[in-house]
């Protein structure tokens, strides 16, 4: 089917498409000011910490005090350069107030334009159906719902990747600077906003370079090299200039502590299991399969997209089958997959009877409606109103001026965001010591560790109750050794000053 076949969009189809859109928008914004705890709280609350700092810094409506310590709560090791946070940060400013519920707003919309630029990228190859096939995937998958939403990088770099796939199509189908700017200045962008985007976007340019030019003149073309190198000096500058130590360190604990997961079967079981239970093996493997009948410049940048995905999990092995966050930018990629396999499901629809047609249509529309159920349902189905409230009580339980450890969710960052203290030191959580096991770390004595990290400090702060009870060893040692200097909903302080 030709472009020009494919490019008119009659007015109906474009009230089929807003309304898709819209939808996609709105059920982004349902249970719009339950507070943020409903997905990875820790990866959230980390960047609400930082988008404060943003707000308060220089703000003359709170004193020199708040500033400081809104400043010093959001002083975290840096994973990436904090750009969606400046962003919600400025929106704060803009609206005279800190309010969580704004970032939703931003993640909502990125989430949409991510949308069109799937639609832009659809529009030159397949039919009006097809595209909403893809599209409905793309906003009304559940997981996408919940995970597009969510205050972090992630959802932000995956909509610079999704523009990135536009221009190379654009590229691919006209080869000239102009393209090559654009294209590898928004895959910088996505680089950027998270280095983890390098593996995509480096996969997209290599596969489609190689596909436009071949093997032998794809040395003899500037185009792809310049490409590939504004999309990576960005991100080259910042952390080589500005963060080498950090990024050897974090390469050293994520990826090369972990390279031997890669030789268990068990993690490929567990990369399937984790798959099966964001989107389904079936749709994952329809994208897988949907390379294969994608034409033209789709061709190459999906197989490139799929290889990163693919690099991106050799890579942190560990995240990949943890973290369902690691997965987001495989929504994207596999809306535009599907889109090969449902325009030949289209074409042979067409040869059938009015009513196989309408049949067919009602099914997919039945399935849309499903999943927008089932994602409003997990929204609801958890109400975090009080989580505020009792952080604050925890915040206020230790006294002020003295330091302290903590057996907290989320690394202390509930916290740091609603109890406005920072813990002197963080005491693992059992799955802290089953990953310590996984990286092979040398054990230490309980009594000899103990000693190590609470020394210096003043009291032991407990606020994950069900942590504290599968730790029998820590348990028994603070209540056989310590006085319980306070006690209140679901947590305990204990007193290191003094022994019983």
């Amino acid at each position: 089917m030709s472009e020009k076949e494919t490019s008119s969009i009659k007015p109906y189809q474009w009230i089929i498409l807003l309304i898709i859109f819209l939808s996609g928008f709105l059920i982004r914004i349902y249970d719009l000011k339950d507070p943020p705890l409903d997905f990875h709280s820790t990866r959230q609350l980390r960047s609400y910490l930082i988008a404060r700092a943003v707000f308060f810094k220089g703000n003359p409506a709170y004193s020199d005090q708040m500033q400081k310590q809104a400043l010093a709560l959001a002083d975290l090791e840096v994973y990436e350069p904090p750009i969606l946070e400046q962003l919600v940060g400025f929106t704060y400013k803009l609206a005279g107030r800190e309010d969580f519920w704004i970032a939703r707003i931003h993640m909502a919309f990125y989430w949409v334009l991510g949308g069109l630029a799937i639609f832009l990228v659809g529009k030159r190859f397949f039919a009006f159906p097809s595209i909403l096939i893809g599209l409905a995937f793309y906003f009304f998958l559940p997981f996408s719902v919940i995970s597009s939403r969510s205050f972090q990088p992630d959802p932000f770099m995956t909509m610079w990747m999704l523009w990135t796939m536009y221009a190379l199509v654009r590229w691919y189908e006209n080869p000239n600077w102009k393209w090559t700017i654009i294209a590898g200045t928004l895959g910088g962008a996505a680089i950027l906003v998270k280095v983890v985007a390098a593996a995509f976007i480096m996969g997209m340019i290599g596969f489609t370079s190689l596909a436009r030019f071949g093997f032998k003149h794809i040395f003899r073309t500037p185009f792809p090299w310049v490409m590939a190198g504004i999309a990576a000096a960005p991100t080259l500058a910042y952390y080589l200039l500005f963060h080498q130590q950090r990024t050897g360190s974090f390469l050293s604990f994520w990826t090369l502590a972990f390279l031997s997961m890669l030789t268990d079967p068990g993690f490929y079981a567990d990369w399937l299991a984790m798959v099966k239970g964001l989107m389904g093996l079936n749709m994952f493997l329809l994208g897988v399969l949907g390379i294969v009948f994608a034409r033209d410049a789709l061709k190459p940048i999906l197989a490139g997209a799929w290889a990163g995905y693919v690099l991106y999990g050799l890579f942190f092995p560990y995240q990949y089958i943890t973290h369902e966050y690691y997965h987001v930018p495989l929504i994207g990629i596999v809306a535009l997959s599907i889109m090969p396999l449902a325009d030949i499901l289209i074409e042979k629809l067409g040869e059938q009877h009015w009513f196989w047609r309408a049949f067919c249509a009602a099914a997919l529309l039945f399935a849309s409606f499903y999943s927008l159920y089932v994602a409003r349902s997990n929204l609801i189905a958890t109400d975090y109103t009080n989580e505020p409230a009792s952080w604050r009580k925890v915040g206020e339980a230790v006294p002020q001026g003295h330091s302290f450890i903590a057996l907290t969710p989320d690394y202390g960052m509930r916290l740091r965001y609603y109890g406005w203290r920072a813990m002197a030191a963080a005491w693992p959580t059992t799955g802290d010591q089953a990953l310590q096991t996984l990286r092979g770390d040398e054990k230490v004595d309980f009594p000899t560790y103990f000693s190590e990290v609470t020394a210096g400090k003043d009291f032991f702060l407990i606020a994950s109750l069900v942590d504290f009870d599968s730790q029998a060893e820590l348990k028994e040692h603070l209540n056989n050794n310590f006085p319980l200097f306070m006690e209140g909903n679901g947590f305990f302080v204990y007193d290191l000053r003094q022994d019983k």
